[in-house]
């Protein structure tokens, strides 16, 4: 039985950032009770269309993961963190979200319809990777 390897998708983008992520704080803030409270106040300080390009980034998602199932792999940079500089300058992104498939192809923007077609154009050229080529043992 022969694996593909699955095409990687990351998203560069403005993500809106909760207290969920530090471990120390999460940790913290679940053993008081607060953590939820903490949270909603946090994101209610955001701008309403960060919540709206959040909520279209979400459905896009979960359309793709829905269609490409196990051949693609998502990964979500905030373009505040040091990898999200870095990918900005290195892909020259100005225009977010930016959609860097395979860290060949980049789509900036909401077009959802070419990166679709570079999606495509990538599964098509999938080939087993030869470490995950599995062999069955041969029985005498």
């Amino acid at each position: 039985m022969k694996y593909m390897k699955p095409v990687l998708i990351e998203v560069v983008m403005n993500l809106p950032i909760h207290l969920g992520h530090c471990s120390h704080c999460r940790l913290i803030f679940e053993d008081t009770g607060v953590e939820r409270l903490v949270n909603q106040e946090a994101l209610e300080e955001y701008p309403p269309e960060l919540h709206e390009d959040f909520i279209r980034l979400s459905s896009w998602i979960k359309e793709l993961s829905r269609l490409y199932q196990h051949r693609i792999v998502i990964r979500l940079i905030d373009i505040k963190s040091f990898l999200g500089v870095y990918k900005s300058i290195a892909y020259r992104l100005r225009t977010y979200p930016a959609f860097i498939v395979n860290s060949k192809d980049v789509i900036k923007g909401w077009d959802l319809q070419r990166l679709e077609e570079v999606l495509d154009s990538h599964i098509k050229r999938l080939k087993p990777h030869p470490c995950e080529t599995i062999t069955s043992p041969t029985h005498p």
